[in-house]
């Protein structure tokens, strides 16, 4: 049986409607807008635990109390409910900016300033406000549900995508496979390539590509945006602008201009346009923006569900007491979104890799306050908000970006378990690190793939090629092993302009952002010439 659930009876509930516009009410002929009052009789608790509530005849909706205010606010999904003028009211829909404006300027609304200012920090929670813990914003689709022809539209895109080239080496490689983890070793007589079992766009990447490529077909007329690149692939990144779309933000979240006026794209958003958020995911800060347009984002949110599968795991060790520290490279889309939802959930910390997680042992290790927050400093932008090294550093729990080395997070995960049983015994470093039988939270695709080539890096190789956007962090730890393997004999290239007759323009990757010889093309003699 539900339960009945007790509130204050001066509580408001702050209404969205699926654009993410809020929903106000005022007696017929007043000049007041406010919020709706909470109806205790329509509240419940549904079977999953949930608080819901029906409001104005629509279905009913997941209600989220906001903490330290008498506030809650729901999202009604119905996208043709209109609430009811009855009972003597009136309504209208607003957007957050178009309030938080008036409220600043507009001495009818004034009153709702405080209000908004604590409605404000939850914003990025309106779009998912119905979702359960379990839910996925957009899962994998199916091989029967994929729809390539959505992105296979003309003679570009098919060559982009369904490459012939690429379906021959594909069938080849079927072919000669000897089990079902080997690679493929296929003889061109002078040359003898070996390609790995797996390679090319994981789920993840298919989804986004589709959903980018619908979202565009869907909207004839209107502005659509990317919030930053899709992925990393520039080809496929020109295919889409080609075709209209533009970009909010680059991939390192500098804010894109508009041709036409000078203006920051952002500042040119109106609740007509169409945002698409990438496979990396968006920041809390960047999708409260968004919702404060009237920008309904969830419809159109790519987000890789391996990826919210890490900020899913990042929620359980802050609701659990754990410091929450992200394995990943603090200037990557994905991490960004990583550590900004962690940190809404405990005291949170980026470390990029081994060597700063032993500048991390020593601020742990440390006997003096003043030397923890001076070790605290190194990671300057890379903590929340309010970070105690003296406190917040007793129970700490790794997560990591999808597309990093395996081996490398779990080492770091291994390096502080022998820390912790150094210093609470081996109880206490179960208890303290990680939790019990906790891992990495790497992306299966990555590590399918990082497999397939230590395999294919086993056969007898002389040189290796590794094809990929030059900003892509995925493409760049596959070069990692080969050069590992073949040092200079392993170039890291985007596509075959990048090799001229007996040059191959090889791309040093800016793993160090400060080292001004990295991110660069580089001259090297072509292997196979010699």
């Amino acid at each position: 049986m539900d339960a009945v659930v007790t509130a204050p009876p001066t509580e408001m509930v702050v209404v969205f409607n699926s654009r993410n516009w809020l929903v106000l009410r005022r007696p017929i002929g007043g000049s007041r807008w406010s919020f709706w009052p909470l109806e205790l009789d329509s509240v419940r608790v549904d079977r999953k635990g949930r608080s819901v509530i029906q409001i104005g005849g629509a279905s009913e909706s997941v209600l989220f109390k906001i903490e330290d205010v008498a506030m809650s606010m729901i999202r009604i999904e119905d996208e043709s409910w209109s609430a009811p003028e009855v009972d003597g009211f009136e309504y209208s829909s607003f957007t957050f900016r178009e309030l938080w404006n008036a409220s600043h300027s507009d001495g009818d609304f004034a009153y709702l300033r405080s209000f908004l200012e604590a409605l404000r920090p939850e914003l990025s929670k309106v779009p998912y406000l119905n979702f359960g813990r379990h839910d996925f914003i957009y899962r994998f689709r199916s091989d029967r549900e994929r729809n390539s022809a959505a992105y296979t539209i003309d003679a570009d895109s098919a060559s982009l995508y369904q490459s012939r080239i690429c379906a021959l080496i594909k069938a080849a490689k079927r072919q000669k496979e000897n089990s079902a983890g080997s690679p493929a070793e296929i003889n061109f007589g002078a040359l003898q390539y070996v390609i790995p079992r797996h390679f090319g766009f994981c789920l993840g990447v298919q989804n986004a590509i589709e959903r980018a490529y619908e979202t565009l077909a869907a909207n004839p007329g209107k502005r659509v945006f990317m919030l930053s690149e899709l992925i990393h692939n520039p080809f496929v990144n020109e295919d889409l602008q080609n075709r209209g779309l533009r970009y909010l933000q680059s991939d390192k979240c500098k804010p894109s201009i508009e041709a036409e006026t000078g203006n920051l794209s952002w500042d040119t958003l109106s609740s007509e346009d169409v945002v698409i958020i990438p496979a990396f995911g968006a920041t809390r800060e960047d999708k409260a923006r968004l919702v404060e347009h009237g920008l309904s984002i969830s419809e159109n949110d790519a987000t890789c569900m391996l990826v919210e599968k890490v900020w899913k795991a990042a929620a359980r060790f802050g609701e659990a007491g754990y410091t929450i520290i992200v394995h990943g490279k603090a200037e990557h889309e994905e991490t960004k979104a990583t550590f900004s939802h962690a940190s809404q959930w405990g005291p949170s910390l980026t470390i990029r890799n081994f060597e700063e997680a032993l500048v991390l042992e020593k601020m742990i290790r440390s006997k003096s306050a003043a030397e923890r927050r001076s070790l605290l400093t190194y990671f300057a932008g890379r903590h929340s908000v309010g970070f105690d090294p003296s406190k917040d550093l007793e129970k700490i729990a790794f997560v990591n970006q999808t597309t990093l080395l395996r081996n490398e997070t779990l080492k770091i995960i291994s390096h502080f378990r022998e820390l912790f049983t150094e210093l609470y015994g081996p109880e206490g470093a179960a208890e303290r690190v990680n939790g019990k039988g906790q891992g990495d939270t790497l992306c299966y695709a990555t590590q399918v793939n990082q497999d397939a080539l230590h395999l294919a890096l086993a056969c007898k190789v002389d040189f290796a090629y590794v094809v990929g956007g030059k900003n892509s962090s995925n493409t760049y730890q596959l070069f990692r092993g080969c050069e590992a393997k073949l040092g200079e004999s392993a170039y890291f290239i985007q596509n075959e302009k990048n090799i001229e007759e007996g040059v191959v323009q090889h791309y040093v990757f800016p793993q160090n952002p400060k080292d001004r010889k990295q991110g660069k093309y580089f001259s090297r003699d072509f292997a196979f010439a010699n």
